[in-house]
């Protein structure tokens, strides 16, 4: 683990700092902290970067460490929040969580505000390409009340280069309109935009938004 990389002016640490760590993360030793970054457990950055601040706390001078760049792949050391679903293009900050590792927000996710009151645990960290990695995200479409166009909508996702995970339908009775619901697997902010950008020229298209947060579409929603 180079600290160095991340503050040229580190080249040792207090023992007690590591003791520290361990602690905050459930672990007993620095041993132990070794073998949940081997395991894949830890992410060396994260706790690089926990090390520098509690370094500062110690000696009155703060870190100023770099932003961690993050793919969404890294497996268990990193998880994609469920409640705002970010994808490769959204603003973001990691949460650190002593049993679950790194947990990805967006800046807006309503989450979020409740957690802020412990700035300790929020790292800047921003995306890191990683072409034909495939990211979930949900939209709903409210469209008219046509025969075929389910399959329609369907068909133009499709051609923009996105897969459909799942779909529903909500149809009110008396209602001209029909309501959408789909998993779509995006690249990214920028495809996804490409896909609903394409949507929305559909005739039968009445609106569109993405969802962020529980899949069913009560949660926030945003153009």
């Amino acid at each position: 683990m180079r600290l160095e990389a991340l503050n040229p002016g580190v080249s040792t640490l207090d023992e007690a700092l590591w003791e520290r760590l361990a602690k905050d993360h459930g672990l007993g030793t620095r041993k132990e902290l070794y073998t949940a970054v081997g395991l894949g457990n830890k992410l060396p950055l994260v706790l690089a970067h926990q090390l520098l601040h509690l370094q500062g706390e110690q000696t009155g001078e703060p870190a100023h460490p770099h932003a961690i760049s993050i793919k969404g792949s890294e497996g268990i050391a990193v998880e994609l929040a469920q409640c705002c679903h970010p994808i490769p293009g959204d603003p973001i900050l990691g949460f650190i969580h002593k049993d679950r590792g790194l947990i990805i927000h967006t800046h807006d996710c309503p989450a979020i505000r409740t957690f802020r009151t412990d700035p300790d645990k929020w790292l800047d960290v921003e995306w890191e390409a990683e072409p034909g990695r495939m990211f979930d995200v949900s939209i709903k479409v409210v469209v008219g009340n046509q025969r075929g166009v389910l399959a329609k909508v369907a068909a133009a996702i499709a051609e923009h280069g996105s897969n459909i995970g799942n779909v529903a339908m909500e149809d009110e009775d008396g209602s001209p309109y029909t309501i959408l619901f789909f998993t779509l697997q995006v690249e990214n902010r920028m495809h996804l935009a490409h896909v609903m950008r394409a949507l929305r020229q559909l005739p039968e298209v009445v609106r569109i938004f993405r969802i962020k947060g529980r899949k069913d579409g009560r949660a926030a929603l945003s153009q």
